[in-house]
């Protein structure tokens, strides 16, 4: 599966250069309501849920990646308002599981009686993969994977590249305001070919897409 990550421009060769990929801390996202999206009306389970959630937070994180390269709203929220990158990455099918976009939290009774495998089953499915439908324009994707070790440098939590997670594509934003020669020093010694790429706004339709002219700036036709 194709899956896409949007980055400013220095985060992204920083990340290329390293062969890594931030794992986003959940309470540092920016929904109020990543691990929110299951309440309930029965105390005892509702503190479950609570004590469900710190543990979660303090010991898991997340990959998020788009289906989509070229969504407008994408690019403004998380590619540096189009002057940043996209990258590509190819992961197993199996790995990545889809958000799921809905328009109330979901509200369960006493959860008590449903065995501990039941309970947990059913709260990672929906709080681990639901968001408010207002998302629905980022058609996310998302794995979650355990904080394993912090880097010293920057105090976060990071992914290497490798079989689970090929970078295949860099796509330059339709502002991005370097010449592709950062982009291709930063992938020195990589062993398999990374496509790079340069998107444009299209002059005929509220689009981004592929800049025929590449890196020199020629102003697209479609």
């Amino acid at each position: 599966m194709r899956v896409y990550h949007y980055l400013e421009t220095k985060w992204a060769l920083d990340d290329i250069r390293r062969r890594r990929l931030k794992l986003s801390k959940i309470d540092d996202m920016n929904d109020p309501y990543e691990w929110e999206c299951v309440c309930s009306d029965h105390e005892p389970s509702q503190l479950a849920l609570d004590r469900n959630k710190k543990q979660t937070v303090e010991e898991y994180g997340v990959l998020c990646f788009s289906l989509s390269w070229n969504d407008i709203l994408m690019w403004s929220h998380y590619g540096e308002r189009h002057k940043g990158m996209c990258l590509g990455f190819d992961v197993p099918d199996e790995l990545p599981k889809r958000v799921t976009y809905c328009k109330e939290p979901l509200v369960v009774g006493n959860l008590t009686s449903a065995s501990t495998v039941e309970q947990l089953n059913m709260v990672v499915d929906v709080n681990g993969y639901a968001k408010y439908d207002g998302w629905t324009y980022e058609k996310e994707v998302r794995i979650h994977g355990p904080r394993v070790k912090m880097d010293e440098e920057t105090g976060k939590y990071f992914v290497k590249f490798g079989e689970q997670l090929r970078l295949k594509e860099v796509i330059a934003g339709a502002r991005f305001p370097m010449s592709k020669r950062p982009i291709e020093e930063a992938l020195r010694g990589y062993s398999e070919d990374v496509k790079i790429v340069k998107a444009a706004r299209s002059a005929k339709k509220f689009e981004i897409i592929l800049d025929q002219g590449g890196f020199g700036g020629i102003r697209p036709s479609a």
